[in-house]
């Protein structure tokens, strides 16, 4: 069985990710700044860690011979700019680690509209939003930017509306930056299928350095 390490796995989408993780018998190396808010678990090792401190992350995810990294943190609304030295530091901390592919959750926003808008270009996206959508946006060229990695990144988008609810046991999957919608216009995923969407990419070896975006 593959080892996994996660960080930001106590958030909305990333604690759901460590329950499908936990679900599916993975050994798991669960980084955060509070490790006694993680559930407790035979099949988690918790460390105490901060992605901004790139170097203790190496070190947990090398020593404890993690395959795949994944990252579910959030950008900071107060501090937009430190979520790119996250994202640089991700990065060095998959080539410290060695893992194999890097799964990042990004955001939304920068999805392509049927008229070929962005979704956050939209008359009623909302302004308070939009700065997250941007940063999440320049985090995407950061490793879109990548040539010569060893690991394979993968940037996974929601759809435009991402909450708690009932898991279906159902999604899509979009390749080509579009924003997913059903017939009737509404793009929608509940955060307990975005979870079980994070956790197959694991093992999914079609998709290779880029972003997906997932939907019902």
């Amino acid at each position: 069985m593959q080892k996994i390490a996660i960080i930001g796995a106590t958030g909305m989408i990333g604690s759901r990710v460590l329950m499908e993780l936990i679900e599916r018998s993975y050994v798991i190396t669960a980084i955060s700044r509070h490790p006694f808010e993680l559930p407790g678990s035979p099949q988690i090792i918790a460390c105490d860690g901060d992605v901004m401190n790139e170097k203790v992350v190496s070190g947990h995810v090398l020593a404890l011979e993690n395959d795949v990294l994944i990252s579910a943190i959030s950008p900071d609304p107060n501090d937009l700019e430190s979520f790119l030295t996250a994202t640089e530091n991700l990065i060095k901390i998959a080539e410290k680690s060695a893992v194999k592919k890097l799964i990042t959750v990004g955001g939304a926003g920068s999805l392509l509209l049927p008229d070929g808008r962005k979704l956050m270009d939209r008359e009623d996206f909302p302004e308070s939003v939009k700065p997250i959508s941007e940063i999440h946006e320049r985090a995407l060229d950061i490793y879109r930017s990548l040539q010569g990695k060893k690991f394979n990144w993968i940037n996974i988008s929601p759809a435009e509306t991402i909450e708690p609810d009932e898991k279906r046991g159902n999604y899509r999957f979009g390749t080509d930056d579009k924003l997913l919608q059903d017939g009737a216009g509404k793009s929608y995923i509940t955060a307990e299928d975005f979870a079980s969407a994070v956790v197959d990419l694991i093992s999914d070896v079609s998709i290779e350095n880029q972003r997906v975006t997932v939907a019902y």
